[in-house]
């Protein structure tokens, strides 16, 4: 899903369905799972599909953290490199 490939659709693939995320995840700071699904229902039909690989892509580059209790997400701001 995440290499590009000849019959790739752009417009529902997973670093597409990411950037539409952590878009909403920028301007909300915390989302529940539903509100966040519900996101990308721009990108048609094949969304769903998308949605559980594009959360766990998210989580394991570090992006968003997941509250079980709330049964939400939270977005996490990018580590800031540190120069001498």
């Amino acid at each position: 899903m995440i290499r590009p490939a000849k019959h790739l659709d752009l417009n529902t693939c997973l670093l597409r369905a990411a950037s539409t995320l952590l878009a909403r995840l920028q301007e909300d700071r915390l989302c529940s799972f539903a509100e966040l699904k519900r996101s990308l229902a721009a990108l048609g039909s094949d969304a769903e599909c998308v949605f559980l690989p594009t959360i766990h892509f998210l989580y394991l580059v570090g992006r968003v953290d997941y509250h079980p209790h709330t049964d939400s997400f939270e977005y996490l701001e990018p580590a800031k490199e540190v120069t001498k």
